[in-house]
């Protein structure tokens, strides 16, 4: 806002100032006696000069007085204005700080939450890690078992029953951990089916923390699904903070080691970490990482053993039995140690199609040389039933070879059995539609379904060496005539493998058993020698000598 300058009025007030000091002038310099009129004038001049004076003086008295006043104002505003704009940062300064409280008290939840599993309750791996962390770094740390454990099976209980029921059992599973150990430690929900517990360890805590895994393994907790009682078993694996490692890190993954090493052992137990595990898993990464250029580089190949007929009086066809010679080591590799990696990496489809393509070929060979037909019988993993058209697989393979349906003979395990898996029934019905042979290897040491071997009526029960070891006579002819009846109540063959020595060929040929194979016969043997040892059956054949060695042996 401004304010108008104050101004003397230069009109009247001058001409009067001007006309008073002419006259004062004139009178100052006339020798001559003052005219009274004049001073009179001169008198009424001043007068009129000072009430100009006294006016303008009133005015100014007046501007400055307006001017105060729109200053004030002025001023008013202004203070108005700089209140408003300290009450408003006021209230943000306490809008932010209400927000920054509130803010930490969301993460401060948000943290709590995330280090909890919502399914179970149980600390998450988040969680875990944070209180194993405060809890390593303590001024005098307590030494801890790190346990991890593992449901056994519940793949199949989610496939069986569905996926709530799944999250009861792992609710169940989770009570049943708190009660074991009862709050000694911390146990989380590792994800899936898998938990740890990091318990901590006095001086007979190691001997306390295996009772109670033993106790948890034996008897095991248990829910009612469907009507029907399911067990939770556990395997898990241990090892110890910080004599397996510095770091807790380094301590879980060698806890996960003898997981591992527990549930090859055949699940539901308890494996103790030891340098030994290590150097396994390092062999078995090796193997893993060269199985792939094993089988580019021919490093594997089939080897046949010989299989006999005593109604017959001959040999009627080999078993294919593959083999991996390494390069590198030129060590051979057993088959118990690369299957179940090359089961487990994915790997072991490449294989199965491999040894089946290389024995129907071995078996196309024969025939070209005119060995007769021999019928070949290759080992299948279970994992390949599980594989869409298998069947129209093994009937390319065929006739690729130009070989029958009868001339291949695929040999499955009991475990093929228990897989409950609708593609599996459907892959053995369509391959014993093409009428190729089905052979049920190691007879009588899984757990066969009687009502499934009706259902699928294999051709041939391979009886395991096992029962030759049989101490008591009596008890292994039962057996052995036992599993005789089976096959020729199902319509099948029996085979006995690994027969060894004379008395115990004598045995299966008494118990009535057709078909035989072991060492006694013939060991494995390579495809150019076992074409040799054809051809030399066959000349024996036709002089009327052949396998009499073996029969008087019988």
């Amino acid at each position: 806002m401004e304010t108008s300058p104050v101004s003397i009025p230069d009109s009247k007030a001058e001409l009067l100032s001007v006309s008073l000091m002419e006259g004062l002038d004139g009178l100052l310099a006339s020798e001559q006696t003052i005219d009274p009129n004049e001073l009179a004038s001169l008198r009424s001049t001043s007068d009129e000069l000072l009430i100009e004076i006294s006016d303008y003086t009133r005015g100014l008295e007046a501007n400055v007085d307006q001017m105060l006043k729109e200053k004030e104002k002025i001023t008013e505003v202004i203070w108005f204005e700089v209140m408003s704009s300290i009450a408003l940062l006021l209230l943000l300064s306490m809008t932010a700080l209400a927000l920054f409280i509130g803010n930490r008290r969301t993460l401060r939840q948000l943290r709590e939450a995330n280090g909890h599993d919502h399914l179970t309750g149980l600390a998450n791996r988040g969680g875990f890690s944070d209180a194993m962390d405060q809890r390593v770094k303590a001024r005098n740390p307590v030494p801890h078992a790190l346990i991890v454990f593992d449901l056994d099976h519940f793949k199949q209980i989610n496939d069986q029953h569905g996926h709530p029921q799944g999250d009861s059992v792992l609710k169940e599973a989770a009570q049943c951990l708190i009660k074991t150990f009862e709050g000694r430690g911390i146990i989380a929900r590792w994800g899936g089916d898998e938990f740890v517990a990091a318990i901590e360890m006095a001086d007979n805590s190691l001997h306390d923390i295996k009772q109670k895994l033993t106790t948890l393994i034996t008897t095991p907790p248990s829910i009612q699904i469907n009507g029907g009682v399911i067990p939770i078993d556990f395997s898990c694996g241990i090892a110890l903070w910080p004599s397996n490692g510095n770091t807790v890190n380094e301590v879980m993954i060698r806890a996960d080691a003898a997981l591992y090493e527990a549930k090859e052992g055949g699940r539901k137990r308890f494996v103790f970490y030891s340098e030994d595990i290590t150097a396994r898993r390092k062999e078995q990464d090796e193997i893993r990482a060269s199985l792939s250029r094993a089988l580019s580089d021919g490093e594997l190949f089939l080897e046949f053993q010989p299989q006999f007929c005593f109604s017959s009086e001959s040999y009627v066809g080999a078993e294919a039995l593959l083999r991996w010679r390494c390069s590198t080591s030129n060590e051979m590799i057993p088959p118990g140690k690369f299957i179940p990696i090359a089961e487990e990496s994915g790997q072991i489809w490449a294989i199965d199609k491999f040894v089946l393509d290389e024995a129907c070929r071995t078996a196309a060979d024969w025939a070209r040389r005119g060995l007769g037909q021999k019928r070949i019988a290759v080992n299948l993993s279970p994992h390949s039933f599980q594989r869409l058209g298998l069947a129209a697989i093994i009937l390319n393979t065929l006739e690729r070879w130009s070989l029958t349906a009868d001339a291949l003979e695929i040999e499955i395990t009991e475990g093929v059995l228990l897989t409950d898996s609708q593609q599996v029934e459907t892959n053995l019905a369509d391959i014993a539609k093409l009428g190729v042979r089905i052979a049920l290897d190691d007879f009588g040491t899984g757990y066969s379904n009687i009502a499934y071997l009706a259902k699928l009526k294999p051709d041939l029960l391979k009886i395991d060496r096992s029962f030759l070891k049989e101490a008591n006579h009596h008890t292994r002819a039962s057996i052995v005539q036992g599993i005789e009846r089976l096959a020729s109540t199902l319509g099948a063959e029996t085979l006995v493998e690994g027969i060894e020595t004379a008395d115990e060929l004598q045995f299966v040929k008494d118990a009535g058993c057709q078909l035989i194979q072991g060492f006694l016969l013939a060991r494995p043997m390579r495809a150019d020698k076992i074409a040799a040892f054809w051809l030399k059956n066959q000349q024996a054949n036709e002089t009327g000598n052949s396998n009499q060695s073996l029969l008087k042996q019988g």
